[in-house]
């Protein structure tokens, strides 16, 4: 927790307990059971810290399906007599329900009901959280030094992209600091409304958020320097970019390393050319792409936020990396056509063990996902592309890859050195892959073009439409 000139604030790094209770994996409830991140057996190894202060506490998760919150529940020590209010937000601090605690017990867990349940999508984070007046919360240092699942429930670990174990002092809000990756025992009430099981995201052996992105055991310190990135061949190694006004890079060789960038990167001038790798870019409410531009190489980085994840006009490698969570605006004055992969015209592109998956569902001003990959000759011909070995996830979009023929484009009508070989394609809900199909606009007589290999994920071939 934050640091105040007080003793009290002291005694919580000395006596709050090494999280006594360390599993890191509960069993799950069925599947349309109310389901909780803690049991009712589990206690705090601190079930009170001798803090007196009014304080917000809470938990970030996430739901591997969809369904409804329908409560807050946190543990309680005799000291903390409240009272109690309990609220879910977005990640983004929107509260979406409050609700005041009544009937406590003494100690223990408390549990307090919505009076609407509040629907929850798969996989965006969310933040449970409960307020008290009088402290005495209970408490575990690196409690969240792991992450913590049961069932459809996911608590990730305390990290500094993606904190956990959340704080706020004072009357109440959001929560949002946080101390020694501390577990304050706040947990979360959720029902599923499908009974299907959760699946993984991305099958084992393809890139997902677990083996792309910053190294474990990596320190991320800030990164200080002009935003401007003007000189050739800099290096940016373990620091945590933010530049409101976006990453623009002149210069020639600039390789981001080990690092988080917090907007979306775009080379920007003719020599120019970046490297990212072992990194992630969360470039979050922007119409611009995640990463863009010419002499752009991406490798073993997550990508997400933005338009589109990569845009490439010449010369992109993407390679072992994981591409999702596209930004979509439903407040635009259009409708934004999300991609993982986008080139409006171009050559000399590789992709090559990807997870490719754009995830936008389409909303009611015409937006919603393209696919997974589009080539387009919209500015240019579409010329020499490999996309070999990826995992092409199942996406709201029509398909989940466009292959650079397309006759009512400018430079739609002859695609070449096209080569499609050994990806695999996820059936998903409308057991095609996207709505219409897996594949479009492949021009099997195209000069160097080549489909190979490609299959289904639960086996057979992929044939392009």
């Amino acid at each position: 927790m934050k640091h105040r000139a007080q003793t009290v604030r002291k005694v919580l790094a000395a006596v709050v307990a090494v999280a006594a209770f360390v599993a890191v994996t509960a069993t799950p409830a069925s599947a349309a059971d109310p389901v909780s991140l803690w049991s009712n057996t589990d206690t705090p190894g601190t079930i009170d810290v001798d803090d007196p202060d009014a304080v917000e506490l809470g938990t970030r998760f996430r739901a591997g399906v969809d369904g409804t919150v329908t409560g807050v529940r946190f543990h309680k020590s005799a000291a903390n007599t409240g009272p109690h209010t309990g609220s879910l937000w977005t990640e983004d601090g929107d509260r979406l329900a409050q609700v005041t605690f009544t009937g406590e017990t003494a100690s223990g867990w408390q549990t307090a009901t919505f009076p609407t349940p509040v629907p929850i999508t798969a996989n965006r984070f969310y933040v449970v959280s409960y307020h008290t007046t009088t402290g005495h919360y209970s408490a575990d240092n690196n409690g969240f030094a792991q992450a913590r699942d049961n069932g459809p429930l996911h608590a990730p670990a305390d990290t500094p992209e993606e904190p956990n174990g959340l704080f706020r002092y004072g009357s109440g809000g959001f929560p949002t600091s946080t101390f020694a990756a501390t577990n304050y025992w706040v947990d979360v009430t959720f029902t599923p409304t499908t009974t299907t099981p959760e699946e993984p995201p991305v099958p084992g052996g393809f890139p997902n958020e677990a083996n792309t992105g910053v190294p474990a055991g990596v320190t991320l310190t800030p990164f200080t320097e002009p935003c401007k990135f003007q000189t050739a061949n800099q290096v940016i190694d373990g620091k945590i970019v933010d530049c409101p006004d976006g990453i623009q890079v002149y210069a020639g060789n600039v390789t981001f390393r080990n690092s988080i960038i917090k907007q979306a990167v775009e080379t920007n001038a003719g020599g120019a050319s970046i490297t990212i790798a072992d990194s992630e870019v969360r470039a979050g409410a922007t119409s611009r792409a995640a990463v863009s531009g010419t002499d752009v190489t991406v490798l073993r980085s997550e990508i997400t936020g933005g338009q589109h994840s990569v845009r490439c006009d010449d010369d992109c490698l993407v390679q072992d990396s994981y591409l999702h969570d596209q930004f979509n605006d439903p407040n635009s004055s259009f409708g934004y056509h999300n991609n993982g992969f986008l080139s409006n015209g171009g050559t000399g592109m590789v992709l090559r063990h990807n997870t490719l998956w754009c995830t936008p569902p389409d909303n009611e001003i015409g937006g919603g996902c393209s696919t997974n990959l589009s080539l387009f000759g919209d500015f240019g011909p579409i010329t020499d592309v490999t996309v070999e070995n990826n995992y092409f996830h199942a996406t709201p979009g029509g398909y989940c890859g466009s292959f650079g023929y397309n006759p009512g484009k400018n430079f739609g009508d002859n695609p070449t050195g096209v080569v499609v070989r050994d990806n695999v394609f996820e059936r998903g809900p409308s057991g095609r892959c996207g709505g219409v199909g897996p594949a479009t606009s492949f021009l099997t007589t195209g000069a160097g073009n080549l489909w190979s290999g490609n299959t289904w994920s639960d086996g057979g071939p992929v044939d392009p439409a």
